[in-house]
């Protein structure tokens, strides 16, 4: 038995990025076993994603799993643990993008998306797969984020039975900030 952790990037980012390499060198220094995931971001979808993240998974019943997302990665990691069931689920900086956030959204960040991902996301309700998470869920999440960021993970944190939410200060949507990496070596190192 072992632990395992998968590493997901937010949208339009891989796991090449300085804050997911010092994520990555974290864990590992606590003897956990990596899996950086990959996803192709263009012309797909969330349901696109949630697949390409399963059709990675490379882990032995027998392991313990934790999952480690960042904005777009939170959500397919949020969406991802009804069928994982992981130990720990890592949710850093959740994107407002489930079906409940998608009418609140200013108009550029849904533009920005893409139609065709809008569309895709009005099947993902936050307050049906919040009933279904039963791992120990850790939401980070930067101080000066946009409103809507911390609206949907203030949501989280009431909805999801066993959470702990935690606040960067100074820190932006950014997995690279230096406070951001900062406080996740200071969680990490707890495991």
């Amino acid at each position: 038995m072992s632990n395992i952790v998968y590493i997901i990037p937010g949208f339009w980012e891989s796991v090449n990025l300085e804050g997911y390499q010092q994520a990555l060198k974290f864990f590992k220094s606590r003897n956990f076993k990596v899996v950086p995931i990959e996803i192709s971001w263009k012309y797909k979808v969330m349901s696109n994603y949630v697949d390409e993240f399963l059709a990675q998974l490379a882990h032995k019943e027998s392991d313990d799993v934790y999952i480690f997302g960042f904005s777009f990665g939170a959500m397919i990691a949020c969406i991802s643990a009804i069928k994982i069931k992981p130990k720990m689920l890592f949710l850093c900086s959740l994107s407002p993008y489930f079906k409940e956030d998608l009418k609140l959204l200013k108009t550029s960040w849904k533009n920005g998306i893409g139609r065709k991902r809008m569309e895709d996301l009005k099947n993902f309700s936050f307050q049906e797969l919040s009933k279904n998470i039963n791992s120990k869920t850790l939401l980070i999440i930067g101080e000066k984020e946009p409103s809507e960021i911390s609206k949907r993970t203030n949501s989280a944190h009431k909805r999801v039975k066993n959470s702990e939410l935690f606040i960067v200060k100074n820190a932006k949507h950014n997995i690279s900030q230096k406070e951001y990496i900062n406080k996740l070596q200071e969680i990490i190192s707890k495991l």
